[in-house]
């Protein structure tokens, strides 16, 4: 909900518009192109997106339902976006429920766990991730259902969450082999081992018939040299930005990883195995990225490719909360930080930093994203009654959608944006207080 009252309404990466263009392409003209400017130019002359196929999937359906709007505004691109943006808070707030229930699984009690959950999605980099149309936070849902689903004994639904995640980045594949080892090694007979091949399977056709379909190869994606060179990066080179990188480093951007060393001590000495795959998950993501050619993940907040893992490792801190005060209130503490940290991002647009790149920077910088917001401020208050402001550079305007609202339509949306937002407050805090009485209840 906070997420929902915070969203942009609209799709402004390039990846993002990338893969809105693959949902828009198949409502409009029922096929898979893209303009040349969002695509790689496929076997039969064609552009087509580089990216997974799931996300521009589930944003077919909120393209298609926006067009009777569309129609009445005269802006079908704009309600186009906005519905399919909404999609992202959505997945934000499964994976918070995701996370709740994988932190009970692993003992953590209620509070903790729901602090751990929430923590993760708001109080970390991850915050204006459950608004930006990446494919990260949906792959950290696929892979924290996979985990929870495998320690419950349900090896095939376990096998689906992690062939949505290779439908959504085809990268996940490689978490196939943990945990088939990871059931294997739990024990689980042949015929639970059997039940995680078909939405494997599933998955792995769909993903080579795409790539057939677009670039006429099975193992052609789209990232082709010079502009996609594959895994380059050493090691080190990319490990060392992920970790003290100014402008990417993991415990920078999420301060509660900290306590991740304490907490995995606690969960070894309780579930050995449980520890060792998370542990493995999380350094098979950090290595995945660190070698990518942009360990950075291009220009975007924190250590964008990493986002699977760190929520995968954080989940951890459950367990080791318990029914602690004092580490629940550290816990939070760190969750706060985390989220004052990257909350200039909600705000405004990290690629406003681009505008006017500071030289030697490989991301968006905390201390100047919060020292331009007076000006973002200051030009989205204008744009209000400045008709030029419609078609201007979002960059230069708060990210909010609220701004973008009263930016596109005129002052005569101060009002409306107004009262949706004291509404979703009011029942955002009825939630909360409903929440907080329940936790309280379950303690």
């Amino acid at each position: 909900m906070f997420l929902l009252l915070v969203g942009q309404a609209q799709v402004t990466v390039l990846d993002g518009n990338s893969m809105l263009a693959v949902a828009q392409s198949i409502v409009h003209d029922g096929s898979l192109a893209v303009p040349p400017e969002l695509g790689v130019r496929g076997d039969d002359g064609m552009h087509y997106s580089k990216y997974g196929l799931l996300l521009p999937l589930l944003s077919v359906l909120p393209v298609l339902l926006a067009q009777p709007i569309g129609a009445l505004t005269g802006r079908v691109d704009l309600v186009e976006a906005a519905a399919a943006a909404s999609i992202m808070p959505l997945v934000a707030g499964a994976l918070a429920a995701a996370l709740f229930l994988l932190g009970r699984r692993l003992g953590a009690p209620r509070p903790a766990a729901a602090l751990v959950g929430a923590g993760i999605v708001l109080g970390t980099y991850l915050l204006p991730y459950g608004r930006d149309f990446f494919t990260e936070p949906l792959v950290a849902l696929g892979l924290v259902v996979t985990v929870e689903r495998a320690l419950a004994g349900r090896e095939q639904q376990a096998a689906l969450a992690l062939a949505a995640a290779v439908l959504a980045r085809p990268q996940s594949a490689a978490f196939a082999p943990l945990l088939l080892g990871f059931l294997a090694l739990r024990g689980a007979g042949l015929r639970a081992l059997a039940r995680t091949i078909p939405p494997l399977a599933v998955a792995a056709i769909v993903t080579v018939a795409y790539n057939v379909f677009r670039f006429g190869d099975a193992l052609e994606f789209g990232y082709r040299p010079p502009v996609d060179p594959g895994f380059t990066t050493p090691l080190l080179e990319g490990s060392a930005g992920l970790l003290f990188d100014a402008e990417k480093s993991l415990v920078l951007f999420a301060p509660a990883l900290v306590l991740a060393p304490f907490a995995f001590v606690t969960l070894w000495r309780r579930a050995r195995l449980t520890a060792a795959l998370l542990l493995a998950m999380f350094a098979l993501t950090f290595v995945l990225a660190a070698t990518w050619h942009s360990w950075q993940g291009g220009w975007s907040w924190g250590p964008r490719l990493v986002i699977p893992g760190v929520a995968l490792v954080l989940v951890a801190l459950g367990p080791w909360i318990g029914a602690r005060r004092r580490r629940m209130q550290l816990a939070g503490a760190l969750f706060a930080l985390g989220f004052v940290l990257s909350f200039s991002a909600v705000l405004a647009p990290p690629g406003m930093q681009l505008i006017d790149r500071e030289p030697g920077t490989v991301g968006p910088q905390i201390v100047r994203q919060y020292r331009e917001l007076p000006r973002l401020t200051k030009n989205s208050i204008a744009a209000a009654t400045d008709r030029s402001a419609r078609d201007g550079d979002y960059r230069n305007y708060l990210a909010l959608w609220q701004a973008n609202l009263v930016r596109q339509v005129g002052a005569g949306a101060v009002l409306p944006a107004l009262i949706v937002t004291l509404l979703g407050l009011a029942v955002l805090l009825r939630l909360g207080i409903e929440l907080v009485a329940r936790l309280r209840v379950g303690a």
